[in-house]
């Protein structure tokens, strides 16, 4: 009897142990392109703003949280993360902060209070900084 119980718990220690070892693998880093251009005119008249290579050293948890902010008439009209290795579950809780610029002025939009998202303070304030540094560019630009 002591011998069955013996196997029974060496078997699932061992059968424990290879389930944390997968658990413990990460998905492999995306390695985000900084060549991209920054600012890109678009047919309709709207620009583009490709925070990639301008905002390099802006980190979040994990890595850099580039965006895109495209602009039409002198206003913001959306803000959508790019891909990035921040883990999805944060990223899902930054989400609804893009819409906090969409419809305002580019000058409003740099001036608004954005808070970070209680959770995904990193990533939050990362994805502000670049939507911050991103602004600042098309004004300097245009």
């Amino acid at each position: 009897m002591k011998r069955i119980l013996f196997c029974t718990l060496t078997l699932l220690c061992v059968l424990c142990a290879s389930g944390q070892e997968q658990q413990r693998q990460r998905r492999p880093r995306y390695v985000i392109p900084t060549d991209a251009p920054i600012l890109i005119k678009q047919a309709d008249g709207s620009v583009v703003i490709n925070t990639s290579a301008l905002c390099k050293d802006v980190r979040g948890y994990r890595d850099m949280t580039p965006v895109e902010i495209t602009i039409a008439k002198g206003k913001v009209t959306k803000v959508e993360a790019l891909r990035n290795n921040e883990t999805p579950k944060y990223m899902d809780m930054v989400k609804p902060l893009l819409d906090k610029w969409n419809g305002k002025k580019v000058k409003d939009a740099q001036a608004a209070k954005v808070d970070a998202v209680t959770g995904a303070t990193f990533t939050s304030k990362a994805v502000i900084e670049n939507v911050r540094q991103g602004l600042k560019y098309y004004q300097e630009k245009k």
